[in-house]
């Protein structure tokens, strides 16, 4: 299941993008995104959030070194590099997490995968006339 999320989320983050005018959000925007909603959800102090910050732009570093010059979605073996990285993002933020930070933590990433296209409350193109 977590490995069908992990692409979901990949594969959306570069389709979703394709399909919007405009770049695909900088590691910035999605780091100050994820910073946002973590800080405020796991009531981070300080010291939790810069190194939520520093496991997560090492995070999306790392794939956007793996997926760089490949186009989506990427393949069987990226997908499994991504998940060993998300793997040791996830350590390093659990390891300075108290027990109900954690819970929240885990429920966080998950609702954190965009919907894959065509479900949820996404719409397609307008019809065509």
């Amino acid at each position: 299941m977590k490995k069908i999320l992990s692409a979901l989320l990949l594969i959306v983050a570069f389709t979703t993008n394709a399909q919007m005018p405009g770049a695909p959000p900088s590691n910035e925007e999605r780091l100050k995104r994820t910073k946002e909603i973590l800080s405020k959800e796991l009531q981070l102090n300080a010291a939790q959030i810069n190194k939520t910050v520093e496991a997560f732009t090492n995070f999306f570093k790392n794939v956007d070194q793996l997926v760089k010059g490949t186009p989506p979605p990427p393949n069987a073996s990226q997908i499994n590099q991504i998940e060993k990285f998300e793997k040791v993002r996830d350590q390093q933020v659990i390891s300075f997490l108290n027990e109900n930070q954690i819970k929240r933590y885990k429920e966080i990433v998950l609702k954190m995968i965009p919907p894959k296209p065509g479900q949820g409350n996404q719409q397609g193109p307008p019809p065509q006339k």
